[in-house]
């Protein structure tokens, strides 16, 4: 006899490419160690595993006993384990091609591991797209996880006996078709109220919840949610382990066995049809929503760094596509799927787009695949016209065998881009300091810190702490985004104050603007260095800007010259990605300065700044204060660098030029 009720758990564990090794051990010994051993004690309940390949692969080599029990779980069909991207990427994202490569190599390394074949796809942070029932079924993959509020829109023509409102949730029971073109999958809603719930609340009051659902037909409710609750987030190990609230639900969905049963997403679609026909909007989970403004894809309109990886990783898989096949090209596109990680490329309540470590492993994967696409097709040094950030205007790609450059005439002749093929890091990748909605927790007097003691812990969605006395010091908004070769035109030579703030913008003679690009000479191919040749009418005058691109060496100069223009004051800024301990704890400034130079030995990359004429330099840490799982906190993004000179004063000198060059020695 079916049971009334079936509770379907889907329960998703990943650390994301380039995370630190330790905090893939304390998730492995807070979180899903523990779970495993709690499932192996309670083997009457079933549900559904998922681990990313970032994190099989480390298992694999740290920990392959773990595996092995997973794999028993699996073949005595406790436990049903779930494909996705292998490298954990937003799928809609993804060209199709991509799509299909990451679930096949999920698929293919479920095979190889546990010896499953999955018929059911964890889907990265629930964000779904119209398309991806092509998608999925082309894979092989049968149904999905979304959350119940991406229903809401089609509530109206579904089963109103399935639905379940209260003043705080909207529940929807059951599962689901929908297609996309003739390819069709099963979705299953997954509850915010168990989300929510799900440890943070007691056994009791879920069991409750559960036992209300009971209809005159048997009816399934689904709860999808990451593994790292239970036991990785802030103060939840004690509860769920210690204190033992996880063995107690456990239990308490095995004593109740006469009226709720527990399943795997495939054995419950084994007996059961889908309740209905539906089709979803474009959606996440609610706070995902609330994060991007409504859609995933919004996180690349607020953040032009994160579109800027995006761009990146979108131009290397077209290249790829293009490339004639060779073992180049296999380990080309093995990176490429790994710089597709998703973590680095958006920001809610953890670090993401703001922990500069998961960026630069992005990065990293994506210029090695790059690299490795350039010598299988014998690529050659070029300066390229393409839209490199999709505005619909040109930008110059600049390419030699030791880097490459995007160089934007509309963004003011900014260099956006310069990566390093040999020590695979983006010398430009920095974060703009910006406002962001939790900000206004710093300045409130309520703010307390993460709460301290017995009895359940806050969800990980109510925690307000911060990791530092006088955070709200450092709430500084830039006004530009941080790129390098930035151009100003000054009343008079700014305070290092207001470099630092910054304070300079009412100082400003003209505001930034684009340049036109002269390419006559853009493609110099035959001899002598590569070259971008920029130039912009204003006030009766001209400012020419000229890169230059070093072809044996990763060098690039910048000749700067105004053409009848009196200007008292000129400088030329710089923002870099290199952590140099030299330069982190405080601003600073000197006169008449030649040359600086910036390293990090841990990376192997030092810079050295030759200026001609000499210049007062500017330097400061830029630092964010971002949101994490652990609290708020100040993370350090890179080093600014403004050169200034006064030309003549204001004392009517029509022209004026300097020279600067950054060289790179990698040791």
């Amino acid at each position: 006899m079916e049971a009334p009720v079936t509770l379907l758990m889907a329960i998703h564990c990943h650390q994301p490419v380039g995370n630190f090794g330790f905090v893939f051990e304390q998730a492995y010994a807070k979180a899903y160690e523990p779970f495993l051993q709690a499932l192996e004690r309670h083997p009457g309940v079933r549900l559904a595993l998922h681990y990313s390949g970032c994190l099989l692969d480390w298992l694999r080599a740290h920990q392959p006993g773990f595996l092995e029990r997973v794999r028993a779980l699996a073949a005595r069909g406790q436990v049903e384990l779930l494909a996705g991207g292998y490298y954990e990427p937003i799928l809609p994202l993804l060209p199709e091609a991509d799509r299909q490569g990451q679930l096949a190599r999920m698929r293919a390394a479920l095979r190889a591991q546990f010896g499953a074949d999955p018929s059911g796809c964890w889907l990265t942070e629930r964000v779904w797209e119209p398309d991806l029932p092509a998608t999925l079924a082309g894979a092989g993959l049968r149904y999905t996880m979304v959350d119940t509020n991406q229903f809401a829109a089609a509530a109206a023509w579904l089963p109103p006996g399935l639905q379940v409102r209260d003043d705080a949730f909207w529940d929807l029971l059951g599962c689901y078709t929908t297609e996309y073109a003739g390819s069709s999958v099963t979705l299953f809603p997954s509850s915010k109220r168990l989300r929510y719930w799900l440890p943070f609340q007691p056994v009791e009051r879920t069991i409750a919840f559960l036992k209300r659902l009971r209809r005159d037909e048997p009816v399934a409710i689904t709860f999808a949610d990451d593994g790292e609750k239970f036991g990785f987030w802030p103060e939840t190990h004690r509860w769920v382990y210690e204190e033992g609230w996880l063995d107690r639900f456990l239990t308490a969905l095995e004593q109740e066995r006469d009226w709720l049963a527990t399943a795997t997403f495939r054995d419950y679609l084994a007996k059961r049809h889908p309740d209905g026909r539906v089709y979803l909007p474009c959606g996440s989970y609610d706070e995902m929503l609330e994060w991007s403004g409504g859609h995933f894809r919004n996180f690349f309109a607020k953040y032009p760094e994160a579109n800027a990886m995006q761009q990146k990783m979108l131009r290397v898989s077209r290249q790829l596509l293009s490339t004639p096949n060779s073992p180049l090209l296999k380990r080309a596109r093995e990176r490429l799927y790994a710089g597709q990680c998703n973590c680095a490329y958006w920001h809610g309540v953890f670090g993401g787009l703001y922990l500069s470590h998961l960026r630069r492993a992005v990065y990293a994967c994506l210029i090695e695949a790059d690299a490795l696409a350039s010598r299988a097709a014998g690529a050659s040094r070029s300066v390229t016209a393409l839209d490199a950030d999709g505005d619909g205007a040109e930008e110059a790609c600049v390419r030699t065998g030791a880097m490459s450059l995007i160089v934007d005439p509309e963004e003011g002749g900014a260099v956006t881009e310069w990566t390093l093929a040999g020590a695979r890091v983006n010398l430009l990748d920095t974060l703009t300091r910006r406002a962001e909605p939790y900000h206004d927790k710093l300045r409130s007097p309520a703010l307390q810190a993460v709460a301290q003691g017995a009895g359940a812990p806050p969800s990980i969605h109510d925690l307000v702490g911060v990791k530092e006395r006088n955070l709200e010091s450092h709430l500084v908004y830039d006004d530009h985004r941080r790129s390098a070769f930035l151009d100003y035109a000054l009343q008079r030579l700014p305070s290092l104050e207001e470099v630092v703030r910054p304070g300079w913008a009412g100082q400003q003679l003209w505001p930034s603007g684009p340049f036109r690009w002269l390419r006559a000479g853009a493609a110099r191919r035959a001899r002598g260095p590569l070259q971008v040749s920029l130039v912009r009418d204003v006030e009766g005058g001209r400012i020419r800007k000229t890169l230059r691109f070093d072809e044996r060496r990763a060098s690039v100069e910048c000749r700067y010259a105004l053409e009848g223009l009196d200007v008292p004051a000129v400088a030329l800024e710089f923002n870099l990605s290199l952590r140099d301990g030299r330069y982190l704890a405080a601003a600073g400034q000197g006169v008449g300065v030649a040359s600086f130079d910036i390293e990090e030995p841990a990376l192997g990359v030092a810079l050295r700044l030759a200026i001609d004429p000499p210049a007062t330099v500017y330097h400061f840490p830029i630092e964010t204060v971002s949101e994490s799982e652990g609290g708020l906190e100040r993370t350090y993004q890179g080093l600014c660098v403004v050169c200034c000179w006064a030309p003549g004063g204001g004392r009517g000198k029509p022209s004026w030029a300097c020279r600067v060059r950054w060289s790179v020695e990698t040791r």
